[in-house]
């Protein structure tokens, strides 16, 4: 305690050299710590311990005096003194003086300037404005603390000060929790009045600071206070919960612009007070201060009859704010359930204000209401039954919101069709709903058929997909049909495009899942289907050229394409055939298909691209289905065309979606042939098009896909590789396609000019997709290739690629082998499958393994290959490299101890799962036992030297940078001595190998 004292009196007079050299949060958590341990209720020296705990809390009031004019600032995260004009910002002591909390609720419509006539700061500051962090200061410590520079940045100011923040919380939380009352009756240790004055502290805390970290370790700590109060045989402190919680919601009813109460942030820490205080209350209790706040936020949430003025807009947030945070505590359980419908109707009433502040705060609540409601996400698509309920369950649960549903969708708020439509859509009717049902769903149907007129898009596109479980199976053929009735049968002046579209959208998602429903009616010869093709035919100029709109187009094709997919066509019916011979009719005048002039090829303009798209899902149908199906001879002879003219298209998204189609169905015919390759292609489909795109594609992620489709291709069918006219041997195909991958791979580099041998070339890929910082399935796919070039490359019994393509194949594999994820450690471990059996250990079966236990077999069953290819010394030259490893450019001099270079967030290690000392011991182990090979050459002296050059310099810079740690290096510079140490046992380690090795040519 004594040493915290001293740090806080430094930080009293400069948090810079406090958080630089002694940041308080360290000591304060150990005594946090120590106090766990005690058995508070057998203390004896009472009388000293009291003082003990009144000094603390002294302490305490003292820490949390210094750091909260940061926290409490309106923008802590960037508080630095060079934030503010360095010329007059004379140091950090003025500034801790003049700053306070400056986000009121008006906006910050008044600033304030630091006063230039204080003299108190001793500091030397300099503004760095040349390096990479220009929020950064550097200080020198006064004599007495060794006079040290440091690197100071406003991150690191930040991280002292809330920490603190939060162990003066945990402390104050913990002393009130631990400690025994002091009461007339029996003798403790913190009294009433200390206890009351904790609670004023927290409530200063939880309603002033803006930095979250702060008020939510502060939440912690006062959640131990009111649970010890509630539980306290004081009825004084019993009572403080309630008081303090009438006190808050009355400054909450009361705030106005000029409040201190945070109106940003989401109310910053003002929902958490009032959590810790309702969570206070005994579970067995009546809930009276839970029913009374829900009463009055409830209250306060809706909009004002008066309109919105400053003095009823900042409590209506506030309110929004707090409610949301109450219906997420898991704490209140179901208490807080006969308040979730007073709660929708704020949310959804506040989405209608013209205040920004009140929209935001609304739709947070409303997403909040819907998780308690329906529960968390159950399954990948939102819009299954596991995410819904009946109408009847969701009514009875919430009665209260029948009827004001039903009178929001009679007043016609157009802003609130968004958040009722999210509803709507999570419910569906149930097999006991009736037509005289008093809570049925039948009522809501007009309301969202309506929809379909809306201006917003989402809104339309929400419409469809909520009308869909409220239509019975039954009825969906009428249902459609009369929506189909609904659209007009040619174009005029009077077309509303957006009706058409919301129109269309009803009636796509209905069929989708009405045609898609195993357990539909079936009717004889399909007079339902009938109706409903006799009712779309008139209308089918809204997918050709007449009509202007592409959004509704590119509908009316979706449309079109599924009804011609999924409806069944018997010989003698002919209403669908005909529908079929119309839409390829449509598809083949398209502007895809058959563009007329520049202009269409080029399209573009709002809903292009989907309207491009939907012709492209339409044009894989007809190509990828036999022609008979469409019954004319135009079928036979366009569909040799169409996936060329789609591969071809100037559009990367038609291009995408035609070669997803592809990957999609080759892969659908090779699980049906149950085989691993395809042995022919299914439909006609010119490769040589793939081929051309695979050499020529520019968009990444076309290009991705090309080599997919490529790769289930048979072989029979790619070779000769053709580029346009000319065909290409294997080599100039890899050459082209290497060299593609290979600039997607650098585009952050420049490419070096030795990369001219594609083996080089393909080797340098594959070191790079297993570097650390590589995404995932970069990283497996490199694994995967690895695996597979295992028993061709990595253990042929001549060298393909040479010693050194094949060693750097190797060094990758043990990289992968090593990853940080657990799966690309087993995706490389399973290349001991692949290991030819001659090569592997007698009585060892070859199949998979841990990662560790493939690590130290791949290390083995390479010294036994270098032994098979002849290449001992150079093996013992490549495992010494391997041992040494790359940390001399890291820590190889004192230079990179400079504390110039270091910041607080800089990225560290990114795997942290490699074990770089047993990785160094094992190599050791087979480096001895290669070098005792009968009749292995000796190893050059001129590399024997380089080696233990090496090695000399490793060991000495080592040496100098340890001796520059400071004291007790394993706590105060943990990292940097960790890999010093391991930088020091690789040399001592390789010098041991040399040592031998010279031994032996010495003999």
């Amino acid at each position: 305690m004594a040493c915290l004292k001293a740090e806080v009196a430094l930080a009293e007079m400069s948090l810079l050299q406090a958080a630089a050299s002694c940041p308080l949060y360290g000591r304060a958590h150990c005594i946090t710590a120590a106090l766990q341990q005690l058995s508070t209720g057998s203390l004896q020296l009472l009388a000293e311990w009291r003082n003990v705990v009144t000094d603390l809390i002294a302490l305490c009031y003292r820490m949390s005096d210094v750091v909260s004019p940061v926290v409490q600032s309106s923008s802590p995260e960037g508080l630095i003194p060079m934030d503010t004009d360095s010329e007059t910002s004379a140091g950090l002591q003025r500034i801790l003086r003049e700053i306070q909390p400056r986000d009121t609720n008006d906006f910050f419509t008044s600033a304030r300037e630091l006063d230039a006539t204080s003299e108190e700061q001793k500091l030397t500051f300099q503004t760095n404005s040349t390096g990479k962090n220009k929020h950064l200061s550097k200080i020198t410590l006064p004599a007495w603390l060794g006079g040290e520079a440091y690197r100071v940045t406003a991150q690191m100011v930040l991280v002292c000060c809330w920490r603190s923040m939060k162990e003066v919380s945990m402390l104050l939380g913990e002393l009130c929790q631990s400690m025994p009352l002091h009461t007339p009756a029996h003798i403790g240790l913190i009294t009433e009045e200390q206890m009351e004055g904790v609670g004023q502290y927290f409530q200063e805390q939880l309603l002033q600071s803006r930095h979250r970290g702060a008020f939510e370790l502060a939440y912690v700590g006062f959640v131990r206070l009111t649970d010890t109060l509630c539980r306290s045989g004081s009825a004084t402190l019993q009572q403080l919960p309630a008081q303090w919680l009438k006190e808050v919601l009355e400054e909450v009813k009361c705030s106005d612009p000029s409040s201190k109460l945070c109106a940003t942030r989401r109310s910053a820490g003002i929902p958490f007070y009032i959590q810790a205080l309702l969570s206070s209350e005994p579970k067995s209790s009546s809930c009276s201060l839970l029913k009374m706040t829900m009463r009055e936020l409830t209250a306060l949430a809706m909009p004002s009859h008066d309109g919105a003025t400053e003095h009823s807009t900042v409590p209506q947030v506030h309110a929004l704010n707090i409610l949301r945070a109450l219906y997420r505590d898991t704490h209140l359980g179901e208490n807080i359930m006969p308040f979730v419908s007073e709660g929708m109707k704020a949310a959804v009433l506040g989405f209608t204000s013209p205040i920004w502040a009140v929209r935001n705060s609304s739709t947070l609540l409303f997403s909040t209401l819907i998780t308690r409601i329906f529960g968390v996400k159950r399954g990948k698509d939102e819009h299954s039954k596991k995410n819904r309920m009946t109408g009847r369950e969701f009514f009875t649960r919430f009665p209260a919101l029948y009827p004001f549903l039903l009178k929001v969708t009679e007043r016609d708020l157009t802003s609130s069709l968004f958040l009722l439509l999210l509803v709507l859509g999570r419910l569906y009717p149930s097999p006991m709903d009736g037509s005289s049902s008093p809570l049925g769903l039948a009522p809501f149907m007009p309301f969202i058929i309506s929809c379909a007129r809306s201006a917003v898009y989402r809104t339309r596109e929400m419409a469809a997909r909520a009308l869909v479980p409220f239509v019975l199976v039954t009825q969906v053929p009428s249902t459609t049909q009369t929506l189909l009735e609904s659209l007009p049968r040619e174009p005029g002046p009077g077309t509303q495009q957006n009706h058409i579209h919301g129109t269309l959208l009803q009636v796509l998602f209905l069929l989708r899942s009405y045609l898609t429903d195993t357990h539909r009616p079936q009717t004889p010869k399909g007079d339902q289907d009938s109706d409903i093709i006799g009712a779309l035919r008139p209308r089918l100029w809204l997918g050709t050229r007449r009509n202007p709109c592409l959004v509704t187009r590119g509908t009316m094709v979706d449309l079109l394409a599924d009804m011609c997919t999924f409806l069944c066509a018997p010989a003698e019916d002919s209403q669908v055939t005909t529908l079929r011979k119309e839409t390829l009719a449509i598809l083949l005048d398209s502007e895809l298909v058959a563009p007329r002039g520049l202009e269409e090829e080029l399209l573009s303009g709002p809903g292009a691209t989907q309207y491009l798209q939907s012709l492209a899902r339409l044009a894989t149908i007809v190509a990828m289905e036999s022609a008979g199906v469409w019954g004319t001879q135009e079928a036979d002879r366009m569909q040799k065309d169409l996936l060329q003219r789609l591969l071809q298209c100037p559009h990367y998204e038609v291009r995408q979606l035609a070669l997803e189609k592809l990957l999609e169905r080759f892969e659908k015919d090779r699980e049906k042939r149950q085989c691993s390759d395809l042995q022919s292609v299914p439909f006609d489909l010119n490769v040589t098009t793939l081929t051309h795109l695979a050499l020529h594609e520019p968009h990444p992620t076309c290009l991705a896909k090309v080599l997919q489709v490529l790769s289930v291709l048979p072989l029979s069918s790619l070779l000769p590789w053709w580029d346009g006219s000319m065909s290409l041997n294997d080599e100039e195909a890899l050459e082209h396609l290497l060299s593609k991958v290979f600039l997607y791979v650098a585009v952050q580099e420049e490419l070096g000019e030795g990369a001219e041998v594609h083996v080089a070339v393909w080797g340098a890929m594959v070191t790079k997709c297993c570097s650390e910082e590589q995404p995932l399935e970069v990283k497996l796919t490199a694994a995967d290739v690895l695996v597979k070039a295992t028993p061709i490359l990595l253990t042929a019994l001549t060298l393909p690629l040479g010693v050194k393509h094949t060693l750097l194949l190797w060094q990758n594999l043990f990289t992968l082998l090593q990853d940080e994820d657990l799966d690309v450690r087993d995706r490389a471990a399973d290349f001991i499958c692949y290991v030819p059996k001659h090569l592997l250990t007698t009585g060892v079966v070859r199949g998979p393994v841990s990662p560790p236990v493939a690590l130290e077999m791949g290390v083995g069953l390479l010294c036994q290959l270098f032994q098979v290819w002849g290449q001992v010394a150079v093996g013992m030259i490549t495992l010494t490299e391997w041992l040494l490893g790359d940390d001399k450019a890291e820590l190889g001099s004192e230079e990179t101890l400079d504390l110039d270079e270091e910041f607080l967030f800089e990225k560290g290690d990114l795997n942290l799962w490699v074990e770089p000392l047993q990785w160094a011991r094992l190599l050791h182990t087979h480096l001895c036992a290669l070098s005792t090979v009968p009749s292995a050459p000796a190893i050059c002296p001129a590399e024997l030297a380089r080696l233990s050059t090496i090695v000399d310099a490793n060991t000495q810079s080592a040496e100098r940078a340890l001796t520059a740690l400071p004291a007790l290096p394993q706590f105060s510079a943990t990292i940097e001595h960790a890999k010093l140490t391991v930088l020091k046992e690789r040399a001592t380690l390789a010098q041991n190998v040399l040592t031998a090795l010279n031994r032996m040519d010495c003999s």
